[in-house]
């Protein structure tokens, strides 16, 4: 929590001096567009500070391997900020008071609509699940193929960074068409040691993403991951020990459809650990039932090792969502996990969602 607060002391400072050292100094405003996502906004001239961030707590009966568990947990407490220093050059912060881990932090320039640069630590641009906020997510637990796959959690090779990691990026839309952009790509440059980890191997992952909209509701995308991987434990293969380093790569399709009654969201992923093929995907959709009130369905396979079927799973989601007031919600719902040749697992999770 000192981390945080002297994180957000900094900003605040900084912001400050900035306003003073302007021609034409301006006063502080405070403004709570409806519009905004954002509620809090602090604005200095043409510098802008954005307050935001969000908490999730979750109560969870699981039925693994013939023993029933159950408790709450607090999942995370996401506090975040950024600054517009004008409207070429920013940053942006994400902290989880929960773990106590700097999650986010990059700046940017902006040169235009078509070129964004970004350095620091971020989201990784592969997959579309991945670089969406746990906020929006149907699921209360991510799809397990995206989880392993993108480096999020699942895998003890690679490690739990919840796919973010260090690095450089170029960003931006291009093809303007009848007031939007019909594409949007990201590339980038990134250490491929994870989240608050320091380089370990001296070789770099080159990440990617293309998405093309045809239709304002439409999205189809494909992203990539080239990389080499430093292994922190020993490949249950057999393919590299831990120490090693070996080959990662990974590549995903996928599309997006947004509209009144119904959201669908899927990705088909494939990986390659050293020479062990690895492939998955997902099927999501919300069925708007009402004002407020969502059905949730969500099927994920995995198999970890191409060439051995006992190293599937399938992973069968149903489930409701309430939404109390803009991104605030609950959300419960029911899981059955069918390992191939393997025990079966049923989890029953509620989930409780504030946000501002």
């Amino acid at each position: 929590m000192k981390h945080l607060i002297l994180s957000l002391l900094v900003v605040l400072i900084s912001t400050t001096a900035f306003a003073q050292n302007q021609e034409t100094t301006s006063e502080i405003k405070l403004t709570t567009d409806k519009n905004n996502p954002h509620p809090l906004n602090i604005s200095f001239g043409q510098t802008k500070l954005s307050l935001f961030g969000y908490a999730q707590s979750t109560y969870a009966v699981e039925n693994k391997s013939h023993k029933t568990t159950n408790g709450f947990e607090v999942q995370r407490i996401i506090l975040m900020s950024q600054l517009d220093i004008n409207k070429h050059l920013g940053f942006f912060i994400m902290y989880d008071a929960n773990s106590a881990k700097l999650h986010e932090y990059w700046a940017k320039y902006t040169f235009a609509p078509e070129l964004e640069i970004r350095i620091g630590q971020m989201k990784q641009p592969f997959t579309l699940e991945n670089l969406m906020p746990p906020t929006l997510l149907s699921v209360v637990r991510m799809n397990q193929s995206v989880a392993y796959l993108a480096g999020i959690a699942g895998d003890p090779c690679f490690g739990k960074w919840v796919g973010r990691d260090a690095g450089i990026m170029l960003t931006g839309s291009l093809l303007p068409h009848n007031g939007r952009r019909l594409l949007q790509y990201n590339l980038g440059v990134f250490n491929g040691a994870g989240m608050n980890q320091k380089e370990n191997n001296n070789q770099k992952d080159v990440i990617g993403m293309l998405n093309y909209m045809p239709t304002k509701n439409i999205t189809l995308s494909t992203s990539f991951i080239l990389g080499t991987g430093h292994a922190l434990a020993d490949n249950v293969y057999g393919a590299f020990k831990a120490g090693d380093n070996y080959k990662r790569n990974r590549w995903s399709a996928g599309v997006e459809a947004k509209t009144k009654p119904v959201y669908l969201r899927g990705e088909w992923l494939q990986g390659n650990d050293g020479g062990i093929h690895s492939r998955g995907g997902y099927a999501d959709a919300e069925i708007h039932i009402a004002k407020k009130l969502d059905i949730i369905a969500d099927y994920n396979y995995l198999q970890k090792n191409n060439d051995i079927k006992e190293s599937t799973t399938h992973t069968y989601t149903g489930g409701l969502q309430y939404w109390l007031y803009k991104q605030c919600r609950i959300q419960t719902e029911f899981s059955y996990a069918k390992q191939v040749d393997g025990p079966a697992s049923r989890l029953w999770i509620t989930q409780f969602q504030v946000a501002f």
